[in-house]
């Protein structure tokens, strides 16, 4: 029987598996032909590299005019013609013509490897899974020959840079590393204010923005990994930061900073000259000019305009506006499709360049939006969601059933790209160790066109990302993700995880309504995942997102246990046979206990927020320790009066003293349906 082929991501489209291995040794080589550009240079780098690491050989490159040796080689080529003709031998390539310039091959025998396809893209995908094969099968690759290329040609990442968390230029680089290594070729860093615009420093100034520098390093370094870095500024809604500024106010639709209005052209003048600024740094000529969510156009300074002619066509005409100003400046423009969901007949009078982005968060069966979208004549991309943001874990049950099934309709009705979305809601506090699997799971989908099932992906991705535990990891990762799902826990795009940490600590309503049994189940599967985290700790080849992993896990875990503490204090406290000055004492000193609790919680996020992002705007996520805190201490102190006076000892006058608390975004929704119910 032949040896079983490692389990490369993502899935091949076609394997054939051959009796015997390639044996690497140190007097194997790697070729180039004689033809090679720079491009081809870096793949074979990138091999060379990974071969060191993964069985400790350091194999010589070499580019000789002529073949010396058929044997003990690791042939890679992006000219088939040119590659059969070097080196005297057929080319396994059939398969892959006419299927595009990312389409590769491998063939490996017991006397040679075989890479590459019609050119450099090609090539670099057929080193991404000899680098893969390396890792699985260390220094004898089982032979085998492999035809394979992309169901989706855009597969991309957008990781938000904006509610909190601007990461740092290495690690930026270390994500390019990633998508590359799984094969996907687009990276969007979603930008509202974290950008140094020249001639608006303003915007950015005390985010520890990206520069102009910042973003040519990284684009070179993209391109070299065949990944394009597509700009994107939302112009629209979602500007929030920007209207909060004295210098920006008059540019808002409504009192509530957050939609620009096209009601002035001081917005339109302010766009061109963050364009001016931002664009020239990318290669890419694509821009994501988002324009999603905008909740209150038409409810401020559009309102007549809207009322003349409907708040669809508002819309329509600043997306018109965007796109003459992307086009003047050599652009394609791409723009979020929700708001045209609720206009479907203005589609038709998009220009037909426009590239319409279908994004969808929550796991269903169908998405009737891709018809609508595939039938409109324009490109669109289907965008799903790692499911990472407003939660403490990643609901990784719903985000699979998302990303697989916009994957598969977007392939049946043909979408150009799937662009999977890392938000970072309310200060981005979810470290990014924990979205590696939702990148991964992303780039399997789109690749296979949604046909990758969870069962293959775990198995495939587990060895290749922690290594030798990698399969123990992927089963702790599952099992922590599916507490995401237990009763009392789903919350639309959402877990209930980050509610019942940050909620009040004694007065919460939702603390009651989840169960104490999820509770339970929550704090034991925590301690499971966590010593199965701690336990891969030596031997992974990742082990800060363990580390990271293992701090959700505590964090999961504190949760629940502050919802037990709130149900029984609450319950106490309504006991009409409960004597008060003791009840009150003990619930004190409970609460008191989880309090002394975050500090060393709050001291771990700080250091691996740390070893990944810049500083930026972590006082927005530690805010939300600091509310908590403060609720604390005020529930204690109103603890500690009813030990002395016990005439009022109900909540509701407990939370008449201590005021109104809201968290994660409660207070913007507040402002925002008050807008909505003054228009």
């Amino acid at each position: 029987m032949p040896q079983r082929v490692p389990g490369i991501l993502p899935v091949p489209q076609r394997v054939t598996e051959a009796e015997g291995a390639f044996r690497l040794t140190c007097e194997t080589q790697i070729v180039l032909l004689p033809g090679a550009g720079e491009s081809e240079w870096r793949s074979a780098q990138a091999l060379q590299r990974e071969l060191e690491e993964a069985i400790g050989l350091r194999l010589a490159i070499v580019k000789p005019a002529r073949l010396h040796r058929r044997e003990g080689i690791i042939l890679l080529s992006g000219d088939p013609t040119a590659a059969a003709g070097y080196s005297g031998m057929p080319l396994p390539d059939e398969a892959t013509r006419g299927r595009g310039e990312q389409a590769y091959y491998l063939a490996i025998s017991p006397q040679r490897v075989l890479a590459g396809g019609a050119g450099p893209v090609a090539l670099h995908h057929a080193v991404q899974s000899l680098r893969q094969i390396a890792r699985l099968a260390g220094s004898s690759w089982p032979c085998c020959q492999i035809a394979d290329w992309p169901t989706l040609p855009y597969r991309g990442l957008m990781l938000d840079i904006s509610r909190g968390k601007v990461p740092t230029l290495e690690t930026l680089q270390e994500i390019i590393d990633q998508l590359a290594l799984f094969k996907m070729n687009v990276l969007q860093l979603y930008t509202e204010h974290t950008f140094d615009f020249p001639s608006h420093p303003c915007i950015g100034l005390g985010t520890d923005p990206l520069t102009t520098e910042d973003i040519l390093a990284l684009d070179a370094y993209a391109r070299a990994q065949h990944v394009e870095l597509i700009p994107n500024l939302n112009s629209f809604g979602h500007c929030g930061h920007l209207l909060s500024l004295p210098e920006y106010a008059h540019l808002s639709e409504t009192a509530v900073p957050w939609t620009l209005t096209p009601q002035d052209e001081g917005t339109y003048a302010l766009l061109g000259d963050l364009y001016d600024d931002m664009l020239p740094a990318f290669s890419s000529r694509i821009l994501n000019a988002g324009c999603d969510e905008t909740w209150d156009l038409g409810k401020g300074r559009s309102a007549q305009a809207a009322a003349e002619i409907g708040v669809g066509r508002v819309y329509l005409q600043h997306l018109l506006r965007l796109h003459t100003m992307a086009q003047q400046r050599g652009y394609r423009i791409q723009f979020w499709g929700d708001i045209l969901l609720h206009h479907p007949e203005l589609v038709s009078e998009l220009p037909e360049d426009v590239i319409l982005l279908d994004w969808h968060y929550e796991a269903a069966d169908e998405y009737p939006s891709v018809d609508i979208f595939g039938q409109s004549g324009r490109p669109f991309w289907v965008c799903p969601g790692t499911s990472s943001w407003n939660a403490l874990f990643p609901r990784i049950e719903n985000a699979n059933g998302n990303i697989r099934n916009l994957a598969r309709m977007g392939a049946e009705r043909g979408a150009e790209g799937l662009l999977n979305t890392d938000w970072g809601d309310h200060g981005h506090y979810q470290p990014l160790g924990q979205s590696w699997y939702g990148y991964a799971y992303g780039a399997a989908q789109a690749w296979s066109g949604g046909q990758t099932d969870d069962e293959t992906f775990d198995a495939r991705f587990g060895p290749i990302w922690f290594g030798a535990p990698g399969a123990k990891v992927v089963a702790a990762i599952r099992a922590l993700g599916r507490l995401n799902t237990l009763p009392g826990m789903p919350r639309p795009n959402a877990s209930n995880s980050i509610y019942l940490l940050l909620e009040e600590p004694l007065a919460a309503d939702l603390a009651d309504q989840v169960p104490q049994e999820t509770l339970g189940e929550v704090i034991a599967g925590c301690a499971e995942a966590e010593e199965a985290f701690r336990e891969a700790l030596a031997t992974s080849r990742d082990p800060l997102s363990l580390e990271e992993m293992i701090y959700s896990a505590r964090m999961m875990a504190y949760a629940a246990r502050k919802a037990q503490a709130s149900k029984e204090i609450r319950a106490a406290l309504g006991n009409p046979a409960r004597e008060l000055p003791a009840v009150a004492r003990q619930s004190r000193e409970r609460l008191r206990a989880l309090e002394l609790e975050l500090t060393p919680l709050q001291a771990e996020f700080v250091r691996l927020w740390r070893a990944r992002a810049r500083d930026s705007e972590i006082a927005v996520a530690l805010g939300h320790l600091t509310g908590l805190r403060e609720r604390y201490a005020l529930a204690q102190r109103w603890l500690a009066e009813r030990e002395e006076d016990e005439s009022v000892a109900d909540l509701q006058a407990y939370m008449a003293w201590a005021g109104r608390y809201e968290i994660l975004g409660q207070r913007f929704w507040r402002l925002m349906q008050s807008v909505a119910g003054a228009a």
